[in-house]
């Protein structure tokens, strides 16, 4: 007898991340159907961009929901450190238990620090399954 473990994903790029320190939607995932209340969501990003002009760094943040304004999984984001015009890819991993929902969304936003030109999402990728 096998195990069938719900998960979602998404590649789609949402963008455009401004010319600006505002968050920005890199990426929201497709609703998931959690098997048991309380189970725990397994959420794993990748994120590689060309910073914008002026930019010295940028954070990286997973959401509940699929806006800018949803609860912030863990409490924290990471926060790296980036040449102005330089591509990079960066990726993390957290575990959330949303409790008892149905047809939960996440979303991974962007900050860049210090902008003063708009950055280009080169690739993306968000997935979450529950155990």
């Amino acid at each position: 007898m096998g195990v069938r473990f719900p998960s979602v994903a998404t590649t789609a790029f949402i963008g455009p991340l401004p010319a600006s320190a505002a968050e920005t939607i890199c990426a929201t995932t497709p609703p998931l159907t959690i098997p048991l209340d309380f189970s725990q969501v397994i959420l794993l990003w990748s994120f590689t961009f060309l910073a914008g002009t002026g930019t010295t760094g940028f954070s990286m943040r997973i959401r509940r929901g699929t806006t800018t304004g949803g609860a912030q999984v863990g409490g924290h984001s990471w926060d790296f450190t980036i040449a102005a015009a330089a591509s990079s890819c960066y990726g993390g991993a957290y575990v959330d238990t949303p409790g008892a929902v149905a047809g939960q969304q996440y979303t991974l936003t962007c900050v860049q620090t210090g902008a003063t030109g708009a950055g280009t999402g080169e690739d993306v990728s968000l997935i979450a399954f529950a155990l």
